[in-house]
């Protein structure tokens, strides 16, 4: 999906997992697994997982622009304001200049702006979670369906939920990509459900790889990944790399 020298596209597949189930361990599921390993979803938000701060500035130019135009502004953003403090004190003309392509570039300055103002006065813990804010729900599947309705809750508190901008696109990719960076056993990718088509591109190959199990924003977790729907995923994933 993205060509950088900062992604790498070859994911770590474990023989392991092929020992649970004669199923599983037969010729046909193997080389379909290890196809489905090559074929991760490349995101930004796990390059830059080790830096929650740069995960909340890709995560705003992301937001309703397409990643080949957001990822290269992202990137001459870091390059030229590659800190909190640095971002905080830059000239918001000077910003708005250097995002106008992505569009509504006036928001997405004060935005920034703001975020790393507040990053540097209140940055957020693992350990410490603080509520979200009233108006950010999550949606989780009514029952284990393919029915369309999604129960709305509100978003559990996150380690990020006290910073401006936070919505459940950003706290969707911290809770993924940051837990899995800090932890890399960590099961928090578990509890997310998200409405964004690149995050739950990301999980059903995570969920596929990870367990062999099918996963789908809308119905939950499904029973064991078979070649059937490995090669449905392979499809899926290889349709937009």
């Amino acid at each position: 999906m993205l060509s950088s020298p900062y992604f790498d596209s070859k994911a770590k597949c474990s023989s392991e997992i092929f020992e649970v189930s004669p199923v599983l361990s037969s010729p046909t599921y193997i080389e379909l697994y290890r196809e489905v390993c090559q074929q991760k979803p490349l995101l930004i938000q796990e390059i830059v997982a080790g830096d929650p701060w740069k995960l909340l500035v890709a995560v705003t130019l992301l937001n309703k622009t397409s990643g080949k135009i957001a990822i290269p502004v992202f990137w001459n953003i870091i390059a030229r304001w590659p800190t909190p403090l640095m971002l905080s004190r830059v000239d918001e003309n000077e910003l708005i200049d250097t995002i106008q392509r992505l569009g509504t570039q006036n928001i997405r300055a004060k935005r920034l702006i703001l975020l790393s103002r507040a990053y540097l006065q209140d940055p957020p813990s693992l350990y410490d979670l603080r509520p979200s804010k009233p108006g950010v729900v999550t949606s989780q599947p009514t029952k284990p369906t393919k029915s369309p309705f999604r129960l709305k809750t509100r978003y559990p508190p996150t380690p990020i939920s006290h910073l401006p901008g936070t919505g459940p696109y950003a706290l969707d990719s911290y809770r993924i990509f940051c837990t899995l960076h800090h932890d890399p056993s960590s099961n928090e990718w578990k509890n997310v459900t998200p409405t964004d088509k690149e995050l739950i591109r990301f999980l059903k190959w995570k969920w596929a790889v990870a367990e062999h199990r099918q996963w789908s924003a809308a119905s939950g977790l499904g029973g064991t990944a078979t070649t059937e729907y490995f090669v449905s995923l392979i499809s899926d994933l290889t349709s937009l790399n």
